[in-house]
């Protein structure tokens, strides 16, 4: 029986030999493109068509398995903050906005010129692709405390980063509070310079959207200190930790 199968399986190896034969002669490609190889000769950018991310999260496209000596990139439109690396073979990026963007990069290689578009998709903190657009949160009813006023101030924002934003910004009432509490911050004039410094490290470009907002928190601290409850040290660092607290519960 041994016998009879061995001239069967030899006859069986030359057929696969003689039909991977014919297969690259007539130029034969493999179906899917992990398995197909990239010509040594000519440029030939492999990368995604798309890529998704969230507000402030950082993206790589990465063109290491490209053919090119020299790599070329351009996003449009502007708000990616990008950096080249790895030779140029290599894009990392992140942005505060939501938004569409596309990546482009052209690559050269042996006379040979290879171009690749791709989609950046941003999109908000803690997105849900099975629920994009969820309605925002009830906002709690003014009763007078930072805790309801902030939310209902917050939705004159328009800003596409208003939740992000809106973090950085507690953080920054919150390193104000631990100046004061150490006592780097003595005097009121010394509380409102590190206070407006810090808000505009957290906001960037963004202040023009969060005018209204800081307006309307402005004149609530000075109804505060005509009331007399915004003067000692121990209350700038309970309203500022009150502000804190109330920034953080923002939804977009």
């Amino acid at each position: 029986m041994i016998k009879k199968l061995k001239p069967y399986f030899g006859a069986i190896i030359v057929g696969i030999v003689i039909a991977v034969s014919v297969n690259m002669y007539m130029g034969y490609t493999p179906d899917t493109p992990d398995e197909q190889t990239t010509p040594v000769n000519t440029a030939k950018i492999i990368l995604p068509e798309e890529l998704e991310i969230e507000i402030g999260e950082l993206g790589v496209l990465d063109a290491t398995k490209s053919n090119g000596v020299s790599f070329i990139w351009h996003c449009i439109p502007e708000g990616l903050n990008v950096q080249v690396y790895a030779n140029g073979r290599k894009l990392m990026f992140s942005s505060s906005r939501v938004g569409r963007y596309t990546c482009i990069v052209s690559s050269a290689y042996n006379d040979d010129v290879d171009q690749k578009l791709v989609i950046v998709t941003v999109h908000p903190v803690g997105y849900d692709p099975d629920n994009p657009n969820p309605k925002p949160p009830t906002p709690v009813p003014d009763n007078g405390t930072l805790a309801s006023k902030i939310p209902l101030w917050a939705v004159s924002v328009s800003s596409m980063g208003k939740v992000t934003e809106a973090k950085a910004l507690a953080a920054a009432f919150d390193r104000v509070a631990v100046q004061i509490e150490a006592g780097t911050l003595v005097t009121a004039d010394d509380v409102q310079d590190a206070t407006r410094r810090a808000t505009e490290g957290a906001l960037g470009g963004a202040q023009a959207q969060w005018k209204s907002f800081l307006n309307n928190l402005q004149d609530y601290l000075k109804v505060e200190k005509r009331r007399g409850t915004l003067v000692t040290v121990e209350d700038h660092v309970r309203v500022w930790r009150e502000i804190s607290s109330a920034l953080k519960t923002v939804r977009s």
